[in-house]
């Protein structure tokens, strides 16, 4: 999700949608999550001026527009009750 955002240009997913994507509800969890990655050196955070955080990927060179960390996950698709 990260990667691909990134590779996109399009903005960094919400701690909400990270979380929901790890199998959690737990915000907390989906930043300790990327804090990990950024320890391992596998990405490096940014927040811009207006404090909307970027995730780059040095090793591809690239890098997500800035997107509000603390943004509601997307709501599910409605399903039908026969699916």
């Amino acid at each position: 999700m990260l990667a691909k955002a990134a590779i996109a240009g399009d903005a960094c997913p919400s701690d909400a949608m990270i979380a929901r994507a790890y199998g959690t509800h737990s915000a907390r969890r989906a930043r300790r999550f990327l804090d990990w990655f950024e320890e391992q050196g596998l990405i490096v955070l940014h927040t811009d001026h207006s404090g909307m955080r970027i995730v780059a990927f040095p090793d591809l060179d690239r890098q997500s527009a800035g997107g509000n960390p603390d943004a509601p996950a997307d709501q599910p698709e409605q399903r039908d009750a026969a699916e």
